[in-house]
C-alpha cells in the first residue's frame, strides 16, 4: 500500500499531465453530454475517487504508466456514476402531481416490467428534463430551473420565495406552471387517458407475472 506521501504525489501528477487531462475531460464530456450536468464537475469527482482509492492501497504497485492505465479505469467509472447518480437526482424532482390531478408526472410513464417499456420510460423522463432546461429559457422570468434544482436540493417553497424574492403562494404557482407545461409538451394531460392507460398497464404486467410463474 503506498504511503499517504506517495499517494499525493501520484495524485498530483494526474493533474500535471497534460495528455491525462485531456483524456479525461473526453470521457466526462462524453458522458455529460445532453445532460445539463457539468463536465467540469464529473471531472472534479473522478480526481476525488482517484485519490481516495490511492490512500485505500486500491492501486498497489507500479510505475507512472501503470498508474496513469489504473487512474483512466477509475475516472470513467467514477464519472459513468456521478452522471447516473445525478440524472437519479434529477428524475426524482419530476415525482410529484400534476395540476388538477391526483398522478404523478412519473405515473403517466409506462410501468417498468419489460426491457421496450423501461427504456421507453427512461427516453420520457430524459425528454422532461430537457424541456425545463428549454422552458427556462423560453419563460426566464419564471426561473422554472431555479425551481426544479430547488426541488431536487429539497429546499422549502418558502426558502425558495426567500431566493428568488416572491411570495410562497407565487413559488407554487410557478411550480404547477411548470409541471403543466412539462406534461403538455409530452402529450399527457389528458387525465383519463392517464387512468386508464395505467390501469392497462397494471392489468398488464399482472397478466406477465401469471404467465412468468406458470412457466
Amino acid at each position: 500500500m503506498l504511503s499517504a506521501q506517495e499517494s499525493w504525489s501520484y495524485s498530483s501528477e494526474t493533474w500535471l499531465d497534460s495528455n491525462y487531462r485531456q483524456r479525461l475531460k473526453k470521457i466526462a464530456n462524453k458522458y455529460t453530454r445532453g445532460t445539463g450536468i457539468s463536465w467540469e464537475d464529473a471531472v472534479q469527482n473522478a480526481h476525488l475517487k482517484i485519490f481516495q482509492g490511492l490512500q485505500s492501497g486500491k492501486f498497489r504497485e507500479g510505475g507512472l504508466e501503470e498508474f496513469y492505465r489504473w487512474a483512466a479505469t477509475v475516472a470513467r467509472c467514477a464519472i459513468i456514476d456521478f452522471v447516473r447518480q445525478e440524472n437519479l437526482r434529477k428524475c426524482q424532482s419530476l415525482d410529484c402531481n400534476i395540476p388538477g390531478t391526483d398522478i404523478a408526472l412519473l405515473d403517466t410513464i409506462t410501468d417498468e416490467f419489460n426491457i421496450l417499456e423501461a427504456t421507453e420510460r427512461a427516453d420520457l423522463i430524459f425528454k422532461a428534463i430537457e424541456k425545463i432546461y428549454q422552458l427556462d429559457q423560453q419563460y426566464p422570468r419564471q426561473n422554472y430551473l431555479k425551481l426544479w434544482q430547488g426541488k431536487i436540493d429539497g429546499k422549502t417553497q418558502t426558502q425558495l420565495a426567500g431566493e428568488l424574492r416572491v411570495s410562497q403562494s407565487e413559488i407554487s404557482k410557478r411550480w404547477q406552471e411548470l409541471l403543466g407545461r412539462i406534461a403538455d409538451s409530452l402529450g399527457l394531460l389528458k387525465v383519463e387517458d392517464f387512468k386508464g392507460k395505467l390501469q392497462e398497464n397494471r392489468q398488464q404486467k399482472r397478466e406477465y407475472n401469471r404467465s412468468t410463474k406458470q412457466w
